[in-house]
């Protein structure tokens, strides 16, 4: 009896180490790259409950599948189309055990090595708009870098790029969460969140996005305009006046809330409080465009309009027409320097180039028109009929 217990358990021994021969196997099928074998016998090894339950069984299986991926030859990588995953999967089970014989340290630089191939696999998926495959693989670099300790800021706002790119929001918003958590990318992802909440209906939630960011980055222009835009959409100006009085009033130099006032009174056809806060950002910041463009335009529509009112009198009252048309053009001419000052700061804006045409054109400045009609005509932009 004795003799069939010791021979059975010499069979179960020949058995494990049978298998167990299986990871040497693939071992030396990987040191002489061939690799087919080698993903032959670690998969063989894989699936036997003999050898599945070992630390090294499983190193090993991240060993073969990164070679698969690393591999340049398309037979190889043909192999496995998810050998990335796979390799990631051996890698972080073998560190799963606790075996005084497993080099730790050997294993982890291991499992760090591959996080570039997940990377560059994403990039590449992202470049040929294969957005799912490009987001599964980010995320696939981000856990091996967690898993090694590693939180790489720029690979989580890459995947909201991606989702954004590939109109994945809940993924997205899953990770502008996590950028706004860890305070990655400043103020850009409560503009990105904010705007998804918008898109799918959700206005207050927007808002509330909207006024994080804006408590945390105040003087952020994109948030700041979004605010703003929010309060127009809804007919709220009265709260949108009200906060960026607050705001001056924190932050009296601040030349962005001049120019976001400056917005609110010009929309609501203040013109005088209007001009004063568009002429304060500017005087704040004098290299910033928006403001004296705001400006030229703002005395150019109200030129437009007297001009459309002038040509309205009828014929038999010509000195009438001609004093409503020289307030016109004198209203125009106001907003002249502003339009000019907004070309020097960006000479390659249409909606200015056409807007000094019409108004050189109507002030009598027939050189300064015909300079400008070359200027545009010589230009790739296309320039709209009107200032907007």
């Amino acid at each position: 009896m004795k003799k069939l217990v010791i021979a059975g358990f010499i069979f179960l021994a020949t058995g494990v180490f049978a298998q167990k021969n299986k990871v040497t196997s693939a071992g030396n099928y990987l040191k002489y790259e061939n690799y087919a074998e080698a993903k032959e016998a670690i998969d063989l090894a894989l699936e036997n409950a003999a050898s599945s339950d070992w630390w090294k069984t499983h190193y090993y299986k991240g060993k073969v599948y990164a070679a698969i991926a690393r591999s340049t030859d398309p037979a190889v990588k043909g192999l496995d189309a998810n050998a990335v995953e796979k390799a990631a999967e051996g890698y972080e089970k073998a560190l799963s055990y606790d075996d005084k014989k497993m080099d730790r340290d050997e294993v982890k630089a291991s499992f760090r090595s591959i996080v570039n191939l997940a990377f560059t696999d994403g990039v590449d998926a992202y470049n040929a708009k294969e957005f799912d495959r490009s987001i599964k693989s980010f995320k696939l670099a981000e856990k091996i870098n967690l898993a090694n300790g590693i939180v790489d800021t720029g690979l989580t706002y890459n995947i909201v790029l991606v989702a954004m790119d590939g109109g994945k929001a809940d993924v997205a918003m899953e990770y502008l969460n996590k950028c706004i958590e860890g305070d990655i990318k400043g103020a850009s992802p409560y503009a990105s969140k904010a705007r998804l909440q918008s898109e799918a209906g959700d206005e207050e939630g927007s808002l509330a996005t909207l006024q994080a960011g804006r408590a945390k980055y105040p003087s952020d222009q994109a948030l700041l305009t979004q605010e703003l835009n929010y309060y127009l959409k809804n007919g709220k100006m009265d709260e949108a006046l009200a906060n960026l009085n607050a705001a001056i009033e924190n932050e009296p130099t601040n030349f962005m809330f001049y120019f976001a006032r400056g917005t609110i009174y010009d929309n609501k056809k203040e013109l005088d409080n209007a001009v004063t806060n568009y002429l304060k950002s500017g005087e704040l910041k004098p290299d910033h465009f928006d403001s004296f463009y705001n400006l030229g335009a703002l005395y150019y529509n109200q030129g437009a309009d007297l001009l459309t009112e002038a040509n309205m009198v009828p014929p038999n009252e010509p000195e009438r027409f001609e004093k409503q048309k020289a307030e016109a053009i004198a209203v125009l001419e106001k907003g002249l320097p502003h339009l000019e000052k907004a070309h020097e700061l960006n000479p390659t804006d249409g909606s200015t180039m056409n807007s000094l045409k019409t108004v050189y054109t109507l002030v009598g400045e027939n050189e300064k028109a015909i300079e400008m009609s070359k200027k545009i005509e010589g230009s790739a932009i296309d320039v709209p009929i009107d200032v907007k």
